[in-house]
């Protein structure tokens, strides 16, 4: 539908912050939308939350027997019905002109892609640092100019590349599935634009090195990073980033050993990330 935008949310685990998203999308200064929820929660916890935002706005809930943020985003995006699709994170938040700022620049650019930046409440970047000037992706500029879950993009050309299924949450290769989808698209000219005048609300992440949890999120990011640099040939990326963390390894063991295993998991996703399966 013209200029419709198809909000695809994949959630697990969390109830709270889907109802802060869904209260901020309510907000929105854009009203051509509606909201595809792929719902991989057993058991089911977001039958309230739906209820109590689907009188004010439209509301496609899906509930899934399937789990991975990727597989997810695919899944919605088949049922969407938008000329735009965008794939906010299920802890994130939009501004009210979140949506207005990238169809301005969808219109303005003629891209098929646009990505904005990710911010915490004090307005400073979260999620990765980004990239203050604007402007088109290339394959040889595009690092701190995308992430995905601030992904603006025209339904048609999505559902020509998809995400690939093997990356992101919820599988053994953890991460970088918007990674691999840019430089598809790249090695194909699409058009894809940056602004940071697009935002997006996501929280800041503090890193507790001796954290259980954190230390199995860094091997399985690595892992995608790792399975990243194998499928596109990213060789001297992937190089760089191990003989760093064996440095990295060196220094914890000298003198912040609380850090070791953190490293030490790192190091083991990367090998792990590495080898072709």
């Amino acid at each position: 539908m013209k200029d419709l935008v198809s909000i695809v949310i994949p959630t697990i685990g969390r109830k709270v912050q889907v109802d802060a998203l869904l209260r901020s999308i309510g907000e929105s200064m854009y009203r051509n939308y509606e909201i595809v929820i792929v719902d991989q929660n057993h058991p089911r916890i977001l039958g309230e939350i739906v209820v109590k935002h689907e009188s004010r706005m439209p509301i496609l809930h899906l509930e899934v027997d399937f789990a991975g943020a990727a597989k997810a985003r695919n899944y919605g995006a088949m049922h969407a019905r938008g000329e735009h699709l965008f794939f906010p994170d299920d802890d994130s938040e939009l501004y009210a002109d979140t949506l207005q700022k990238f169809m301005e620049h969808a219109k303005k650019t003629g891209a098929d892609v646009l990505f904005g930046k990710c911010q915490d409440r004090t307005a400073a970047d979260s999620a990765g640092t980004f990239s203050r000037e604007g402007g088109y992706l290339s394959l040889k500029r595009h690092l701190n100019m995308f992430i995905e879950s601030t992904m603006f993009i025209k339904k048609e050309t999505f559902l020509r590349y998809l995400f690939d299924p093997s990356f992101g949450v919820g599988t053994f290769y953890g991460a970088e599935e918007a990674y691999d989808l840019v430089l598809r698209m790249l090695y194909d000219g699409v058009a894809i634009y940056y602004t940071p005048e697009a935002r997006v609300y996501h929280p800041h992440k503090i890193i507790n090195h001796s954290n259980q949890s954190e230390i199995r999120r860094v091997f399985s990011y690595r892992c995608g990073f790792a399975h990243l640099c194998v499928k596109h040939k990213l060789y001297r990326k992937y190089v760089s980033r191990l003989l760093k963390v064996i440095l990295y390894m060196f220094y914890t063991i000298a003198v912040a050993r609380k850090k070791t295993r953190y490293y030490c998991a790192e190091l083991l996703g990367l090998l792990a990330g590495g080898v072709v399966r």
